[in-house]
């Protein structure tokens, strides 16, 4: 239904060097982030720290780590309950050993670790969150040596917008407090994150789990240009990055994909527009393990200058951005509107049967108060004869 050729991009210049940082005035920006995240690949079932492993392995000998993806991202289902004193704890099934072996493997391997967490009392997958123990948690964190925190956005109170920002500001600050530097990866949803610079990076739609919502985050970052990279940094701003989510793969494997050409044509789009390159699979097809190993899309995503492409003409219709919330079927990842759709039609099914029983018990009543009431005649027996 949406065309891959509807928008055309520019950037202000070509693409210098992939140096890790610039100086933009007097601020160090950071060029997009670049990595691998188990959420589009595993989900919750698949997650253990063998397959975390085993998964860091495959991408070092693919090449893929020494091209710049180095982010190897925990996302969700990692936690199972909060100890005694609040504190998150590993699941003891799929994590044995603790998260802290988990991030010094990784880094034996060559990988910086990422880590996931949310700002409400649970995580988007009904785990264990963060919210009134972000010091605690961020201790944590820094304990384990995370490099990389995701922190997303369901299940808090606070579904307003100054709630939301004044839980980012919390783990923001709880972070800084560690005295660790870990890139903060705000996890929101929404186009109004990026003027805030509440973090190093900042999603700006829902999950792009499929082409549809691919389409939906390209046309939402057509107007979020001047919020990212030297631009902001240029204005005073934080210099970070929007986040149109994470790649999905072609391949036969993982919890989502696209088609060959969509996967391609994300990932160079992602890469004109400065986005964070979070590969979403593991198992690659050929097709794709040439698409994320190409060196010169590399460069034009991690560039010293660190500017956002913007379009230059478009034949594309008017979108209208919105707001995503955690709550809306509409605004999430597939799974979950099939979870939406299969409680919808429970509640629906329910509700036919409570009708049905209720028009022939309704029914049964009305028939017997509508039945004309017969009388008995009363007949005297006669006594008997001599």
């Amino acid at each position: 239904f949406f065309s891959t050729r509807c928008f055309f991009f520019e950037r202000s210049t070509p693409p210098a060097t992939t140096d890790s940082r610039m100086v933009a005035g007097a601020k160090a920006v950071v060029v997009p982030a670049m990595g691998y995240n188990t959420w589009n690949d595993l989900r919750c079932e698949g997650l253990t720290a063998r397959r975390v492993l085993e998964i860091a392995e495959k991408l070092d000998a693919m090449g893929l780590r020494e091209r710049g993806y180095e982010y190897f991202n925990v996302d969700d289902c990692w936690a199972t309950a909060l100890g005694e004193e609040g504190e998150l704890v590993a699941d003891p099934v799929a994590f044995p050993d603790g998260m802290l072996n988990v991030s010094r493997s990784l880094r034996m391997r060559g990988f910086k670790f990422g880590l996931y967490a949310d700002r409400g009392y649970l995580t988007c997958a009904g785990r264990p969150g963060s919210r009134g123990r972000e010091r605690l948690h961020a201790a944590q964190f820094a304990e384990w040596e995370v490099d990389y925190l995701k922190y997303d956005s369901c299940y808090s109170p606070n579904v307003r917008r100054e709630g939301a920002i004044r839980d980012y500001r919390r783990m923001r600050e709880a972070l800084r407090a560690t005295g660790r530097d870990v890139l903060f990866a705000v996890c929101g949803w929404s186009a109004w994150y990026a003027p805030l610079a509440l973090g190093d990076q900042w999603r700006i739609s829902a999950d792009a789990d499929e082409w549809a919502n691919v389409y939906v985050a390209i046309r939402t970052n057509e107007d979020l240009a001047d919020f990212a990279g030297a631009r902001s940094a240029r204005k005073g701003g934080g210099g970070g990055f929007n986040d149109p989510d994470m790649l999905v793969g072609s391949g036969a494997k993982g919890a989502v994909r696209l088609t060959p050409r969509q996967s391609r044509t994300q990932f160079a789009l992602w890469a004109v527009m400065a986005a964070p390159l979070l590969l979403g699979a593991s198992d690659l097809s050929d097709w794709d393990l040439e698409t994320y190993s190409n060196t010169d899309v590399i460069a034009v995503d991690r560039d010293h200058l660190a500017i956002q492409g913007t379009p230059v003409r478009s034949t594309c219709p008017a979108i209208t951005v919105r707001d995503n919330w955690w709550c809306s079927p509409w605004s999430m990842p597939q799974d979950v509107v099939h979870v939406w759709r299969a409680a919808l039609a429970r509640l629906a099914i329910t509700a036919l049967a409570v009708a049905a029983v209720s028009l022939v018990v309704g029914g049964a009543f009305r028939e017997e108060r509508q039945r004309p009431n017969k009388k008995k005649k009363k007949t005297r027996r006669r006594p008997p004869r001599g």
